[in-house]
């Protein structure tokens, strides 16, 4: 009995069909979002890498030195789908890329800058500070912005502080009486700093009332009978002078509570002490 055989056409309709399942099975897969990579370089040689990417994913960061040395600093996408990383890198090219699985971002080069040269801070010491204001001043490089910190404490200034011409800067600060350290940094590199400042901000000394002075002369106490016209003739040779008398009373009554000054309209009573001028 001759055996059974399967028609050929029928396995090879089969195993089309086989590929086009296949093919629709695949084709129908969701592909992830090929992530994006941006690269923020700072001055100081920190590099702020971010981007985007399927939410909550792993992102796979590598960055590559020009000399063939490989970074892959560790990153992964929030549920906004947004990623962020930093590291520090020496100067010189750099690409990176950002991947989830086999999708990746197209590479991205950047180039990290070498370090101004610039002049070193320096803050001049004041002269026995006193509470208040406060001037400071120092040296810089030329034109540049410069960054203050007050007690560890970075100072908002508006204008910011940019050292002159000659390298010269300047800076009023209101301070209280205590401790308190002063350092300054360059805005475009806040590595470079200044050697700290130390202050020991005394109290502010009460202000001294204006004393005026009162040169040659004698007391005189006051007696019944008196009155300034009187004594003007009597020991300056003329009662228009009685003013001269007023005025050197008042003066002595400023630095010496023995005397009793004399009010514009001149009146003097028995019992005070007064001062009679040199004639």
């Amino acid at each position: 009995m001759p055996g059974h055989r399967h028609p050929v056409g029928l396995d090879v309709f089969k195993a089309l069909v086989t590929l086009v399942l296949l093919a629709l099975l695949i084709g129908g897969r969701p592909q992830a979002a090929a992530p994006t990579v941006n690269a923020a370089v700072d001055p100081s040689g920190t590099v702020t890498l971010s981007g985007t990417a399927p939410p909550g994913r792993p992102v796979r960061v590598t960055v590559t030195a020009a000399g063939g040395a490989v970074m892959e600093p560790k990153a992964r996408s929030d549920d906004a789908g947004r990623w962020l990383t930093a590291l520090t890198l020496a100067p010189g090219p750099y690409t990176v890329r950002a991947a989830i699985g086999p999708v990746a971002s197209a590479p991205l080069r950047f180039v990290v800058p070498e370090p101004a040269r610039l002049a070193p801070l320096s803050i001049d010491p004041p002269p026995s500070p006193a509470a208040g204001s406060l001037t400071l001043s120092g040296r810089a490089e030329a034109g540049r912005e410069l960054r203050v910190f007050l007690d560890g404490r970075p100072l908002e200034l508006r204008p910011p502080l940019v050292s002159g011409d000659d390298g010269r800067w300047s800076l009023t600060l209101e301070l209280g009486a205590g401790g308190h350290t002063v350092y300054l940094a360059y805005a475009e590199a806040p590595q470079r700093v200044s050697d700290p400042l130390l202050l020991e901000v005394r109290e502010a000394a009460p202000a001294t009332p204006f004393r005026p002075a009162v040169s040659g002369g004698r007391a005189y106490v006051v007696q019944e009978g008196d009155w300034l016209s009187k004594l003007a003739e009597t020991f300056l040779g003329d009662p228009e002078r009685y003013p001269e008398i007023r005025e050197a009373t008042n003066a002595k009554a400023a630095v010496d509570d023995a005397f009793t000054p004399i009010a514009n309209d001149g009146l003097i009573r028995p019992g005070e002490r007064i001062w009679i001028p040199a004639p």
